[in-house]
């Protein structure tokens, strides 16, 4: 079984248990305190009865029809009256007259008199001064058949005369009684469903906030953003650990893969420089010597670019925000950079051809803009053919707040097994005019910079002339940059 399952379940049951032993508690203090209300109503009503008729008793009037006429009439009166959504028509009370000695000289009943009630509690303790009060069943089968009596010494001229008894049947008050009950239950089954609602609720929260926590320490991507909880300090702290333990965990990965790669790029020029050093120490020729000295400068350069491009890359991949953006003319970015290279395009005859707007206004930064540019140049001009054509063409789209950067370059089709991979770190196609291998870390260099500007890059092949400023040539690859103007 789940926790949270088991949470829910704990939880409910302890709420429902509660709320089941508050509403028992309080449904046995109902009929108490309802008969409590009506006694404390029936002892002001005896005692006021027992003033209006104290003279009646001191003259014997009691026994007169008369006075049972005036009686009966009382208690038959007619009631309309709706009380808490209860139907009262009528009077439900009873009343019988004693002498001194608990003799009944009255009942309202027509059935007590003449019989002796001196030992009933309400007789027996009133006519001693006391408070008189009783319930009798009328059926003793029948618990629900009980009368409750309340009596009040009937006082003429500081004599006690007698005792006035006021009975109302229990029975007339379990409508209130009954509807107190219901009323009670159904607030506690509102308060359990609710209950069970909030509880459920929790639990689902606590389930989807662990769940977070739980996908966050098992998610790889170093740009996974940290789950926040504004109202779970504790879950935040356990965020925070795993942020603080995966980013060590991270870095540790980082430094071996970092450590295994550049060991093993690094040993293929290091081999090559070792044994180009080992001929030297030969009695050589001076043509041969000059080849492998020849062969140790450009393995060097090998190694120092390898070297510069694995700084810049774990620049880019371990600080997020290396990036300083300022609004620069992107058309002058693009001709600095054909200029730092001139000497090299020049080498090879290479053809320049530039379609750029005479003002290209763009939200990025200079640095690493001119660097993926300049990546992007050196692989064009390396498998550019002698007297082939690089060309670059800048267009704007001011609807869709972007600009495109078209790179061709006149060279053979890229294999189709290379184009989707042309992007991964450390792959590389040998280059044609030497058949060596680059770094391979360029392009890799290239994608994270753009995509740290929000834009897009792809790389194609074109087999017919589809762009106008190409001219005659058709065929070659083409690579697309896809910038926003500006973005936050």
């Amino acid at each position: 079984m789940s926790i949270f399952i088991r949470i829910w379940f704990f939880f409910s049951l302890v709420v429902v248990l509660s709320l089941s032993f508050i509403a028992y508690t309080l449904t046995q203090q109902v009929k108490p305190n309802v008969r409590q209300v009506v006694e404390d109503t029936l002892a002001e009503n005896a005692n006021i009865i027992a003033q209006l008729i104290a003279e009646d008793v001191a003259q014997h009037q009691v026994d007169t029809p008369e006075f049972d006429q005036k009686i009966q009439a009382a208690l038959s009166r007619q009631l309309d009256a709706t009380i808490w959504q209860h139907k009262k028509d009528q009077i439900n009370q009873q009343l019988y007259i004693t002498n001194q000695q608990g003799i009944v000289i009255y009942d309202s009943e027509g059935q007590a008199v003449g019989q002796d009630y001196s030992k009933w509690n309400d007789v027996y303790l009133t006519l001693r001064g006391k408070y008189g009060a009783r319930s009798t069943a009328t059926d003793p089968n029948d618990r629900s058949s009980s009368v409750m009596h309340i009596a009040a010494p009937i006082i003429y001229k500081q004599q006690l005369l007698g005792v006035v008894s006021i009975g109302k049947p229990n029975q007339s008050v379990q409508p209130y009684i009954e509807r107190a009950e219901q009323q009670l239950i159904h607030q506690a089954l509102w308060i359990v469903a609710l209950s069970l609602l909030l509880a459920s609720m929790v639990a689902y929260w606590l389930k989807h906030s662990i769940d977070r926590v739980r996908r966050y320490a098992q998610a790889l991507a170093p740009v996974n953003q940290a789950p926040f909880f504004y109202s779970a300090k504790e879950l935040n702290q356990v965020t925070q650990a795993l942020s603080d333990m995966r980013e060590k965990l991270e870095d540790r990965a980082y430094v071996e893969n970092y450590v295994n790669t550049l060991t093993h790029e690094l040993k293929s020029p290091l081999t090559a420089i070792q044994a180009s050093a080992e001929l030297l120490q030969d009695d050589l020729p001076l043509e041969d010597q000059q080849q492998f000295a020849t062969h140790i400068v450009q393995q060097g350069q090998r190694l120092q670019s390898l070297i510069e491009r694995m700084l810049l890359l774990t620049r880019l991949e371990k600080n997020q925000h290396v990036l300083e953006f300022q609004m620069l003319d992107l058309s002058t970015l693009i001709q600095q950079c054909f200029q730092q290279q001139q000497s090299a395009l020049q080498r090879k005859q290479i053809q320049i051809r530039l379609d750029l707007p005479e003002h290209c206004s763009i939200y990025a930064d200079p640095f690493w803009l001119k660097q993926a540019l300049n990546n992007l140049l050196d692989n064009a001009r390396d498998f550019c053919p002698e007297q082939g054509l690089i060309a670059v063409q800048v267009k704007e789209h001011s609807i869709m707040n972007s600009i495109e950067i078209l790179l061709f370059n006149q060279a053979e089709a890229i294999p189709d097994y290379a184009l989707a991979r042309v992007f991964e770190t450390y792959f590389s196609l040998p280059r044609p005019h030497n058949q060596q291998r680059s770094t391979g870390i360029g392009l890799s260099i290239v994608q994270q910079i753009i995509q740290q500007h929000q834009g897009k890059i792809s790389i194609q092949n074109i087999s017919e002339n589809t762009l106008d400023f190409l001219g005659n040539h058709s065929s070659g690859v083409l690579v697309t940059l896809t910038l926003h103007t500006n973005f936050t």
